[in-house]
């Protein structure tokens, strides 16, 4: 560690007190952001970061008069770690993240709807609302509709725009996170190499994070749904076509160049049907082949599977066969995808959970059948229903990640 710094010239990493001061106070609040309902205590952050207790406290003052953190209330003081002796005396106390503190907005959206949710410090929910998108009006005057409803709802809420955060915006296609545009993405037109963050910048006057739609829809899944303890999954997410998103410890991953991963368009098939993408043989392809009439309806994949599965007989038995050829190409891809990123677990979220549970036990299936000597320890597989709450979320966290980050 001595060696790098000494090798660094100021003029690469010109780190400051000032610098220090505000990385350490990043630090430890979020830790005690993290920390939920529980609290955090000045000795549980001395231990966690190894700052003395005279810095930590000097922190935690700073972030009081800020008013970033609160005084937890009695009864949610630290508890004694296992093999420490209970001292006399009042316990340390704790520190919650100030509701009020601040207000992130997160926003996911693809050509046929917009999920928008607006959340305090503490991620606790003050509006979450879906609204109907018309793709066809283009890249512009989508993201004119998706600041329109922003304002009015913090408008309703009665939040001036200098108390909130930032926005996070999950965008569908292919999303450039550092260029912080949109790749490519079909079903709006005008959305190739679109600057979308920018755009809701100039329009809101607020901050805006930006990401894929389905990794923040991953992201969420992972951090707040019931995953289980694994430390990686890999989401396919079926709507009007499919994508994926890998999250592994947290954290969401990336091309080399800083481009979200775009699963839909791995080849399943060299003969397979054309693809937009001007390929052949996609997943996105293949899948989409087989569910014409939704998605020319502008619903979800498999959207009508739900009901035709629970009714029994034969259309349950035709609804169960268009799954077992979709499930054929998602093994192929998932199998693809275990090559590269071996992840614990997969998911599969879809329009009905009786949809999206249909597909992850098939996967599962044809993989533990059909598997090779790197398939002797399958990963776990779920199915969920889309749940625009944990997408709104999600897209928020993204505010918070860049935040505690900078």
């Amino acid at each position: 560690r001595r060696r790098s710094i000494v090798a660094m010239s100021p003029e690469q990493n010109p780190l400051r007190a000032s610098d220090v001061r505000e990385r350490n106070e990043k630090l430890v609040l979020r830790l005690i952001h993290g920390s939920g309902d529980r609290g955090f205590s000045q000795s549980e952050a001395v231990a966690a970061t190894g700052l003395k207790a005279p810095t930590i406290f000097r922190i935690f003052s700073s972030l009081e008069a800020a008013g970033y953190i609160e005084l937890a209330p009695q009864g949610a003081a630290e508890a004694v770690p296992a093999g420490r002796s209970e001292r006399k005396g009042r316990r340390p106390a704790s520190y919650l993240a100030r509701a009020e503190a601040c207000v992130l907005v997160g926003v996911e959206f693809w050509a046929g709807s917009l999920s928008l949710g607006v959340f305090d410090f503490r991620g606790r929910a003050l509006y979450s609302k879906v609204f109907p998108l018309d793709p066809a009006q283009g890249a512009e005057k989508v993201l004119a509709t998706v600041a329109a409803r922003v304002s009015k709802a913090l408008a309703g809420l009665g939040i001036a725009t200098e108390r909130v955060l930032g926005l996070g915006l999950g965008a569908p296609g292919q999303v450039d996170v550092g260029r912080r545009a949109v790749s490519f993405y079909a079903r709006i037109p005008g959305m190739t190499d679109f600057p979308a963050a920018e755009r809701l910048e100039s329009r809101l006057g607020l901050p805006v994070t930006i990401h894929n739609n389905c990794s923040v829809v991953a992201l969420s899944e992972f951090r707040h749904g019931d995953l289980g303890e694994e430390d990686s999954t890999f989401m396919f997410l079926l709507r009007s076509g499919v994508n994926g998103a890998f999250v592994d410890s947290g954290r969401l991953h990336l091309t080399s160049r800083g481009r979200t991963i775009e699963t839909g368009h791995l080849s399943v098939s060299l003969d397979g049907p054309d693809c937009p993408c001007g390929s052949r043989g996609c997943l996105e392809a293949r899948l989409c082949a087989l569910d014409r009439g939704n998605l020319d309806a502008g619903r979800w994949l498999f959207e009508g599977l739900g009901p035709e599965l629970a009714a029994g007989g034969k259309r349950a038995a035709a609804a169960a066969s268009v799954l077992d050829e979709a499930s054929a190409s998602l093994a192929s891809a998932a199998r693809t995808v275990s090559r590269l990123f071996e992840p614990a677990s997969y998911l599969f979220v879809a329009a009905s959970a009786e949809v999206a549970e249909g597909l992850a036990g098939r996967v599962r299936a044809r993989i533990a059948e059909a598997g090779s000597g790197f398939d002797r320890v399958l990963p776990a597989f779920h199915g969920r229903a889309y749940d625009p709450a944990l997408a709104q979320r999600g897209a928020a966290d993204l505010v918070l990640d860049a935040f505690f980050l900078a």
